[in-house]
Parts: C-alpha cells; structure tokens; sequence
C-alpha cells in the first residue's frame, strides 16, 4: 500500500466516478449524482429498496457483474486488473444494455466475458 496506494485509490475513484456518469447518462437512477456520484469504490443505482433492487441484481448477476441487493457496484477489482475510464464507459455499456434495454443477459455475458479477458495483468503491486 505505500508504494501503490496512492495511485490504485486514485485510480478506483475516477473509475467510480467515470462509471456512476456513464450509467447516469444512460438515464439509469444512480444516486448522489449532486455529489458528483461518488467519492469511494462504489457506485449505487437507486431502484427504490430491496425488492425492486433484488430483481436488478440478478439481471446483472446473470451477465457476471456482481451487484447487491441495494444495486451496489464497486470498480476495486476492474481496477487491479488494469481497468481505467474508458474501460468504465463499456461496463457501463454492458449494464445499461441488460437493465436498460432488456438485451438478453446470456449474450451481454458473453461479450463481457470477452471483455474482460483482455485485463489479465494484475496492476498495482510488485511483478
């Protein structure tokens, strides 16, 4: 932590935020966004309580993105395998794709698992 720290913290908040706007410009409900959304790892979607939230989680469940029920989603792990804002701008994609529209889960994890095994480099600690 205190060779990489810094930099990682850094990093996983911008993701943070970079993400929270893109879902956000998807009209997805994301909260605190006179906040500048977020100021930590985590990215909320606000869909009123569990029950609600519930059913969005397992949506995003079945695409291999891991929500709770209050639809909270953290970027730490994105970020150690190198992720950045760009890359944000695609989960994003992906999640407004299945929540948003509807797509179908089965063809988004598909894409997304393609995604995703193009970072496999852990970032942020000693080689």
């Amino acid at each position: 932590m205190r060779k990489f720290g810094k930099t990682y913290s850094g990093q996983v908040v911008k993701n943070a935020q970079a993400l929270a706007r893109a879902l956000a410009d998807s009209n997805l409900p994301v909260a605190c966004s006179s906040l500048r959304f977020t100021k930590s790892h985590q990215v909320f979607l606000d869909y009123g309580g569990y029950k609600k939230g519930r059913v969005v989680a397992k949506k995003l469940e079945a695409t291999n993105i891991i929500a709770d029920c209050g639809v909270r989603l953290g970027v730490c792990e994105v970020t150690r395998k190198g992720m950045k804002e760009k890359e944000m701008l695609k989960i994003a994609e992906f999640i407004e794709r299945v929540i948003g529209k509807g797509e179908n889960p089965k063809k988004v994890k598909f894409e997304g698992a393609k995604f995703a095994s193009e970072f496999q480099k852990v970032m942020y600690c000693f080689e």
